[in-house]
């Protein structure tokens, strides 16, 4: 059967239809190109403030890091010379190293969303990369802790120790060492990434971090000199009142 109207007009009309849906099409895939580039832009702005503690961060344990193995030899001779003498001396804080959280949300939250998947292959690389140390950081930075609490079994007002204490306060020193090794080296490759993709992070964040003197460190002080009335001691002794002297605050 012929359209009313021929051949030529009908195909006209399929033609603009056509047209119209592959317009719309592109239209369509356009906004969502814009759409995503938007998202990537924000996702980048957010990256930008968590890559900028990271930085800050791994600048100031590699800062410090000579501080953490001059502590461990210096509790180590402690060790050894009360396996010697039957007797820990009276011992007051020894610090730790400084915990850190090592945040990783803001880049979690882009590859939840699926933000990530649309950044440059390179970048999204860089990222997956430099976020695997960050995974690192923050499982030893944990295990960390949980050692210095056993090596603050030294800390008091002095007493008789048995060889089997002896013998655990050492391999504490060992393990306390590993992990500070371990943590260093995930802060130097975190921040060799950075430098080498050329990954935007916020300067003044790290900065925070990294312009910090070595004496604001109290595991780069020497150890406490009053030494408490009792056992039982343990890291974080002031984290409460550091917790309220420094509140969480919105970036604006």
């Amino acid at each position: 059967m012929k359209p009313r109207n021929g051949w030529r007009t009908f195909f006209d009309e399929v033609g603009k239809i056509v047209l119209g849906v592959l317009v719309a099409l592109g239209l369509g895939v356009i906004a969502t190109e814009i759409g995503w580039r938007v998202e990537v832009g924000r996702a980048r702005e957010a990256l930008a403030f968590e890559l900028g503690e990271t930085v800050g961060q791994a600048d100031e344990r590699i800062k410090y890091a000579p501080c953490v193995e001059r502590r461990l030899d210096e509790l180590a001779g402690i060790v050894e010379a009360a396996a010697i003498s039957g007797r820990i001396p009276p011992l007051g804080e020894i610090y730790g190293p400084s915990f850190r959280t090592w945040n990783r949300g803001v880049w979690d939250s882009a590859v939840s969303s699926q933000t990530a998947s649309h950044f440059p292959r390179e970048e999204t690389e860089a990222f997956v990369s430099l976020n695997e140390f960050v995974n690192l950081l923050q499982e030893t930075g944990i295990r960390e802790l949980e050692v210095w609490t056993t090596l603050y079994g030294v800390v008091g007002p002095g007493r008789a120790i048995l060889p089997g204490e002896v013998a655990s306060l050492r391999e504490a020193i060992g393990k306390a060492r590993f992990l500070h090794r371990m943590i260093s080296m995930a802060a130097i490759r975190g921040n060799q990434i950075a430098v080498a993709f050329d990954l935007i992070y916020d300067d003044a964040t790290a900065r925070d971090y990294s312009d910090r003197p070595l004496s604001s460190y109290n595991i780069c002080k020497p150890i406490g000199a009053d030494a408490p009335k009792s056992y039982g001691q343990a890291p974080l002794r002031n984290i409460l009142q550091r917790a309220a002297e420094n509140p969480i605050t919105r970036i604006r």
